[in-house]
């Protein structure tokens, strides 16, 4: 496979450049942690930009922090952990779930548009992304953005790429905003051998006053807390004080729905490292689905799921967010028809063969109308479709 490797953005730029110009789909990759993610890239190709890696800025009474697309995620946090910052939108390590050795590229979780379980509470990847410098489809040089949070003029072109997967532009330098790290963090865990009613808890957590950041549930074949009963997760995160009587109060507001427990710093650290990085459902080689339903939907999915498939799962996002391993074959059509008649959402492929990702739709068909709008957007950067060209 022809590979092009630029070491810096104006090697990138007369590349891009030549690319367009020979009409060359290339499949735009740095770590490769996310080639399993989506749909196959149907270029023979490759132009691999993990040359382009590193910090360019960190100004942490800012609260902002400049790097190269290719720069690792796991440097990036780490270099934030030092100054006691963090990225708000917690995304997930996905190199146990495509059993790769490195944890991916902050490009790669932004293009991805990958946020852990703090989404509720801080906002997505998308929310976070200042600006940036990229080369469009049109072999193009552009920058959006800036290095200021409140940046207003002009079109907001980082929620665009976002979720693109590298469709529309390769990017370079990219201005993410930091928030302070909580000093301490407890969770409150409410234990229920009912379902509903630790679905419901999660639920009634996030509209409490008293600022829970994440909320999961998780069925008994999925922790081992307990060995009967199924689990709430409710975190609670910032000044010492504060966390002990928010917690006090949360466990108070949420005993109608089960016997309430607390675990400590260590203990809350590890387990929602586990759900941020999908760890309950990662036993084995089965199909990774990743399900997005309305809240108050999710009990009625989880229950369907039950009722017509043998699988595995757990709920992030207070149940918005619904994690499913399995082995059926008709898993794709069972899910889809489960969440269409429940109540609407999407079902994404995360993980399986490379057979099957090529016999299904990985990512939720999009209604017509949508799918012609989408098509639009994606041309207006790259209109030969030459940056991995059927990943969407």
């Amino acid at each position: 496979m022809t590979q092009f490797a630029p070491k810096n953005f104006d090697e990138l730029t007369q590349l891009m450049a030549d690319i367009v110009g020979d009409k060359t789909p290339v499949n735009v990759t740095a770590a490769g942690t996310k080639q399993k993610l989506g749909n196959i890239s149907t270029a023979e190709k490759t132009l691999d930009i993990s040359a382009l890696s590193g910090v360019m800025d960190y100004e942490p009474e800012e609260l902002i922090i400049t790097a190269h697309a290719a720069t690792p995620l796991s440097e990036i946090e780490g270099l934030l952990a030092k100054h006691g910052q963090m990225l708000a939108f917690e995304p997930p390590h996905l190199d146990g779930l495509y059993q790769t050795t490195s944890t991916g590229t902050i490009g790669g979780a932004l293009m991805a548009n990958l946020s852990g379980p703090r989404r509720l509470s801080a906002g997505a990847a998308r929310d976070f992304l200042l600006g940036f410098e990229a080369v469009s489809g049109r072999g193009t040089a552009f920058r959006s953005g800036s290095k200021v949070v409140k940046n207003v003029t002009g079109y907001d072109l980082s929620k665009l790429l976002c979720g693109s997967f590298g469709t529309m532009a390769v990017l370079d330098e990219i201005t993410i905003k930091t928030l302070p790290a909580p000093e301490t963090v407890q969770t409150v865990v409410i234990a229920n051998t009912d379902f509903d009613k630790v679905c419901q808890a999660a639920r009634a957590a996030m509209q409490t006053a008293y600022e829970a950041s994440s909320a999961a549930i998780l069925p008994k074949s999925a922790h081992k807390l307990s060995q009967t009963a199924s689990i709430a997760l409710i975190r609670v995160e910032g000044v010492g004080v504060s966390v002990a009587d928010r917690v006090s109060h949360l466990i108070k507001a949420l005993s109608v729905y089960g016997h309430a427990d607390i675990l400590d710093e260590a203990q809350s650290v590890e387990i929602w490292r586990d759900i941020k990085n999908v760890s309950p459902i990662l036993s084995g080689d089965s199909q990774i689905w990743r399900l997005s339903v309305a809240p108050s939907d999710s009990t009625h999915v989880c229950h369907a799921i039950d009722e017509k498939m043998q699988a595995t799962y757990f709920a992030d996002w207070a149940g918005g967010m619904i994690w499913v391993s399995c082995d059926d074959e008709n898993a794709h059509s069972i899910l889809r028809n489960i969440i269409a008649t429940i109540g609407g959402g999407h079902a994404t492929l995360m993980r399986r063969s490379d057979e099957l990702r090529q016999t299904i739709s990985v990512f939720e068909p999009l209604a017509p109308a949508l799918a012609n709008l989408n098509k639009r957007v994606q041309e207006s950067f790259d209109p030969f479709h030459l940056l991995n060209p059927g990943r969407l």
